[in-house]
């Protein structure tokens, strides 16, 4: 058994959080393995490949997910061990080569739309972080497959320095807010990765995108440094783990569920709160209202959490008046507290305008 979690373990954190998956047919490549697996009652012993390949198939399904499975350090590098036969590490290089084109659409809302139709999301840092293990593995192996891993992860950096550019230039400051968000988590996990894999100074892809915020790197892009202000500043806490919201467990039943990105929530807590498109029950509905106000608490999502707040208030039937009955009275005592009902309160228009005008002032 290759280092990890055992598949039948795997596949049932998966369904745990993304149970919908089961439920359908078709969908991107990694969604199929996921199924067929478990159909056929998982292998407890794997080969590394089809383990591999397993674990790629669950981080992809649920890397936008409520709780994402515990495999990050597999396949960025626990699972690449030199030991193999010939041929398995380079095949699961090809894999991470295959993944860059998944659609990741149908299992994370934390993206965001550029203006040439393409999407931008976390999953870029996902594919990132793999196809930077990847490369570490393959640099002295098989250095044509490394060329082929660098010069993919510096056409990506590429893309999101365009996309950034491109939203820059059509006045969208709301797209480069989320844009910005997402661009720094996936050039952190980048970066992240090369150092854990140690490479060198003189490292060929530490040369071309490590710090790509920073002159010194090849793909540079005076736009990483400063969607990098504007996250450390506003964004980040806006898009930090969100562990409380594990608490409200209805949220894992729906693809449409899933969290955009922060702190733009009034759509999708409007969704929430219209019980009859949701389908969730008053009780539900107040699980719901208990994990943005324990995130809260606990210093998460300032911003973005009264809007998801504000967005149920304004669609739940019945009101306030009827969501108060289905959450402990310190709740509903919350909700009506001075500084909350004044963000709560606060018009979408002007929340919105005002996010612009940092925008605006970043860029």
């Amino acid at each position: 058994m290759p280092p990890g979690i055992a598949p039948p373990l795997l596949l049932s954190q998966v369904e745990n959080t993304a149970p919908f998956l089961f439920a359908e047919e078709g969908g991107p490549p990694y969604a199929r393995v996921l199924r067929a697996w478990k159909a056929a009652a998982p292998d407890p012993e794997p080969a590394l490949l089809p383990y591999f390949e397993l674990c790629m198939a669950a981080h992809w399904a649920t890397a936008g997910a409520y709780v994402p499975t515990n495999v990050d350090s597999a396949i960025r590098l626990k699972l690449w061990n030199e030991a193999c036969p010939e041929g398995t590490l380079e095949a699961m290089a090809d894999v991470v080569l295959d993944s860059a084109s998944w659609d990741y659409v149908p299992f994370t809302a934390r993206r965001a739309a550029l203006p040439d139709g393409s999407v931008l999301a976390t999953h870029e840092g996902t594919w990132f972080s793999v196809a930077a293990g990847a490369y570490a593995a393959m640099r002295s192996r098989d250095p044509e497959r490394a060329g082929r891993l660098s010069d993919a992860v510096a056409a990506e950096v590429r893309r999101e320095a365009r996309g950034l550019a491109a939203l820059l230039e059509a006045g969208d400051g709301l797209g480069f807010l989320k844009a910005a968000a997402l661009v720094c988590h996936n050039l952190g996990d980048l970066d992240r990765v090369v150092d854990m894999w140690e490479l060198p100074e003189d490292d060929p892809l530490r040369r071309r995108v490590y710090a790509a915020g920073l002159p010194g790197s090849a793909e540079h892009h005076p736009l990483f440094a400063r969607a990098a202000e504007v996250n450390s500043a506003r964004l980040a806490p806006e898009n930090h783990r969100h562990l409380a919201l594990r608490a409200a467990r209805c949220l894992r039943r729906r693809r449409e569920f899933l969290l955009p990105v922060g702190p733009f929530f009034d759509d999708w807590g409007a969704f929430l709160g219209d019980r009859p498109r949701s389908g969730l029950s008053g009780p539900e509905l107040g699980e719901v209202v208990c994990a943005l106000l324990d995130g809260m608490s606990r210093g998460v999502s300032g911003e973005g959490y009264p809007r998801a707040l504000a967005g149920i208030l304004d669609t739940v039937p019945g009101g306030f008046g009827d969501l108060s009955k289905c959450m402990p009275s310190s709740a509903a005592r919350a909700l009506m507290s001075g500084a909350l009902r004044q963000a709560i309160s606060l018009p979408r228009a002007r929340f919105e305008a005002r996010w612009a005008k940092l925008a605006r002032g970043v860029l």
